[in-house]
C-alpha cells in the first residue's frame, strides 16, 4: 500500500514540474525556428543607436510608404505583433517564363524560386524528347534560393512558401512574411539569357533589426565526365577563382572581399548572378551526396529601422556561353547594371590569355567559314587549310632541316663512336659538323615550337565553342562529344603511321622504329576522348601534312643540284 502511494506521488510530481517548466519556459514560437532546426534568438523591442550595424554600400534602406496604415496580409499597425502563429499554408502555384531563347519554370514553393530552365533554340533540343536540354540537371530540387546568413542577422527566418501577388507571361512577383519581416521577390525573364531578380526587405517591427542576406544557387553534376567539367566561379575585385567538384567534396571553398559576381557552370553552360552592389564574398560547395554543387553569394551588413526597408537588384545569366553575350553584358534594358565582361567563364585551357586571343581570331574565322557552307565540319576542314597556310614557310624550314640531319646522320654515328668516351670532344666535333651541313638539331625545333600556341589554342577553341553543341557533320553526331564509331581515330592513327614513315629519319633507327608504332597508337587513345570537332581538324592536318610531305620528297635541296652538278 506504501508503494502505491509513493508512485502517486512520483506521478504528481513529474506533472507539477512539466506544468512548471513549460509556464516559465515557455516554447519558441514558428519565427524562431531556423529552416535546418536550428534557434536562432529573435531580438525585439527598440534598440539603442549603439547597437546599430553597419550600413551596406551601395543603396541605403528606404522608408516603407504607408507604413502606419494596413500592413500587407490585412495586419494593421500597431495591433496584434505578427510571428504568434505559423504562416498560413499556400497552395502550390507553377509558373512559366518565355522569351525566343529561354524558359524558366517558377514557383511560390520554398527552397529556392526556380524549379527549371529550358532552352528553346533548335540547337539545344533533345532529339527523342523533343525538349529543351535540362542544362542545370534541378531533378527535385531548386535554385535561386533567397536566405539570410544565421548568426549575423536579428530575425528568424524559416523556409515557407509564398504568396503569389502577380504574374505575366514573363514576370512572377512573390511575398513572403514571417513576423515583422517581409520579403518580396521579382523575377523577370527579359531578352536572351538573361533576367532581372529584384528582392525588397522590409521591416514592419518597433525596433531596428540587422541582416545580412544570402542568394545561394544550385547546378547538378550529371554523369560525371572528364571533359564536362562542372566548376563554381567567384569573381573578385581582383581575380577569378574557381574550384571544381573534387575542390568541395569535403569541405566549402569560401572567397572573401569584393564580390562583381558568382556563378556555377558546366562546359557549354553558364548560371551566374551579377549583384547590383558589391557582395562581401561568395561560398562554394557540393550537397551530402556529391551530385550537385552550391554556389552561394553573400550580402553586407545591413540594418533596417522600424519602417525601413531595403531593396537588392540581381542581374541573371542562365543559357549556353555565348562569348558576344557574355561580354556585353547586360544588354537588356530592364537591367540597369553596369557593364560587366563575364567572358572569363569561357574555360579556354592551360595558356589562358595567349588562348583567348588567338583562338578568338580562327573563331571569327570558323564562323565566316559556316556563313559561307552553312555546315561545321566542313568550316572545320576550310579554317585548316588556312592555318596550314600561314604555318606553312615554318613547316617548310622544318623539313629541310630535318633532310639535312638525316644527310649527316651516318657522320654524327661516326663520331659517337669514335669519341664515345670523351664526351666534351665529340660535342666541339658535332657542333663543326652542323656549321659545315648549315644546320643543328634546334632548327627543326624551333618551327615547331613557334605553331605550338597556335595548336593548342586551337585546340581550346573547338573545345569550348558553343557553336558545335549539337551539331553533326556526316556520321558523327555532335562535333562536341567523341566519335561514337571510332572512325575518326582510327583513321587518323593510319594516317600517322605513313606520315611517320615518309618523314626523313633523323635518329637512331631502333628509336625512329619505336615512334612510328608509338605516337599513332598514343594519339588513337587520346582521340578517343576528345571532341569529334578537333578530330575532324586533326584529320584534315594530317593529310595535308602527308600531300605536304609528298611534293617536298621529290623537290631536290640545294646540296642535291650542287651533286649532280658536280658529277655531270
Amino acid at each position: 500500500m506504501e508503494m502505491k502511494h509513493r508512485m502517486v506521488l512520483a506521478g504528481a510530481l513529474s506533472v507539477l514540474i512539466l506544468i512548471g517548466f513549460n509556464y516559465f519556459f515557455p516554447p519558441p514560437t514558428p519565427t524562431e525556428v531556423e529552416a535546418e532546426g536550428d534557434e536562432i534568438a529573435a531580438e525585439g523591442g527598440e534598440q539603442g543607436e549603439g547597437e546599430q550595424g553597419e550600413q551596406a554600400e551601395g543603396e541605403a534602406p528606404e522608408k516603407i510608404e504607408a507604413a502606419g496604415g494596413e500592413q500587407p496580409g490585412g495586419e494593421q499597425a500597431g495591433g496584434e505583433q505578427p510571428g504568434t502563429s505559423p504562416a498560413p499554408a499556400q497552395e502550390r502555384v507553377e509558373h512559366r517564363l518565355t522569351n525566343d531563347l529561354l524558359a524558366i519554370t517558377v514557383d511560390n514553393q520554398a527552397g529556392g524560386l526556380i524549379t527549371g530552365v529550358e532552352p528553346l533554340s533548335e540547337q539545344f533540343r533533345d532529339e527523342e524528347s523533343g525538349e529543351g536540354l535540362d542544362f542545370l540537371l534541378l531533378g527535385d530540387s531548386r535554385t535561386l534560393e533567397l536566405g539570410f546568413v544565421a548568426g549575423e542577422t536579428d530575425f528568424g527566418w524559416s523556409r515557407i512558401p509564398a504568396e503569389v501577388r502577380s504574374k505575366t507571361d514573363q514576370s512572377i512577383e512573390l511575398v513572403r512574411r514571417q513576423g515583422d519581416i517581409e520579403v518580396v521577390e521579382t523575377l523577370t525573364l527579359l531578352d536572351g539569357y538573361e533576367a532581372s531578380y529584384q528582392v525588397i526587405v522590409r521591416n514592419f517591427g518597433a525596433g531596428a533589426v540587422k541582416h545580412r542576406v544570402e542568394l545561394r544557387t544550385r547546378m547538378g553534376l550529371g554523369a560525371k565526365s572528364r571533359y564536362d567539367i562542372h566548376r563554381g566561379l567567384c569573381r573578385s575585385t581582383e581575380d577569378l577563382e574557381d574550384f571544381d567538384a573534387g575542390d568541395v567534396e569535403d569541405e566549402h571553398e569560401v572567397v572573401k572581399g569584393g564580390l562583381d559576381w558568382f556563378a556555377l557552370d558546366s562546359k557549354y553552360f553558364l548560371q551566374a548572378v551579377v549583384p547590383g552592389e558589391t557582395f562581401s564574398g561568395c561560398e562554394v560547395s557540393s550537397d551530402e551526396d556529391n551530385l550537385a554543387m552550391l554556389n552561394a553569394g553573400i550580402g553586407r551588413e545591413v540594418t533596417l529601422q522600424p519602417g525601413e526597408q531595403k531593396r537588392y537588384e540581381f542581374g541573371i545569366y542562365l543559357g549556353a556561353k555565348v562569348d558576344s553575350m557574355l561580354a556585353a553584358f547586360p544588354a537588356s534594358e530592364g537591367l540597369e547594371l553596369p557593364a560587366i565582361d563575364m567572358g572569363e567563364a569561357v574555360d579556354w585551357g592551360w595558356f589562358g590569355r595567349l588562348s583567348k586571343y588567338l583562338g578568338s581570331m580562327m573563331l571569327d574565322l570558323l564562323r565566316w567559314f559556316y556563313g559561307l557552307t552553312g555546315i561545321w565540319g566542313v568550316a572545320i576542314i576550310m579554317l585548316t587549310v588556312v592555318v596550314k597556310l600561314v604555318l606553312l614557310p615554318l613547316t617548310i624550314k622544318q623539313y629541310r632541316s630535318m633532310r639535312k640531319l638525316k644527310e649527316i646522320n651516318p657522320e654524327i654515328q661516326k663520331l659517337r663512336e669514335k669519341y664515345g668516351d670523351d664526351k666534351v670532344k665529340m660535342n666541339q666535333e658535332m657542333q663543326a659538323l652542323f656549321q659545315r651541313a648549315g644546320t643543328s638539331p634546334l632548327s627543326g625545333c624551333l618551327p615547331m615550337l613557334v605553331q605550338f600556341p597556335v595548336w593548342i589554342a586551337l585546340y581550346a577553341m573547338l573545345g569550348a565553342v558553343v557553336d558545335l553543341y549539337h551539331e553533326s557533320f556526316l556520321w558523327l553526331p555532335d562535333l562536341t562529344q567523341p566519335d561514337p564509331f571510332y572512325l575518326l581515330p582510327i583513321g587518323m592513327g593510319g594516317l600517322m603511321f605513313l606520315q611517320t614513315r615518309m618523314n626523313p629519319n633523323t635518329g637512331d633507327e631502333m628509336q625512329a622504329k619505336m615512334m612510328q608504332w608509338m605516337m599513332p597508337g598514343i594519339f588513337v587513345v587520346m582521340m578517343l576522348f576528345l571532341p569529334s570537332g578537333l578530330g575532324v581538324y586533326i584529320f584534315a592536318n594530317i593529310t595535308l601534312s602527308l600531300i605536304q610531305s609528298f611534293i617536298q620528297l621529290r623537290i631536290p635541296t640545294g646540296d642535291d643540284e650542287g651533286k649532280a652538278a658536280s658529277g655531270a
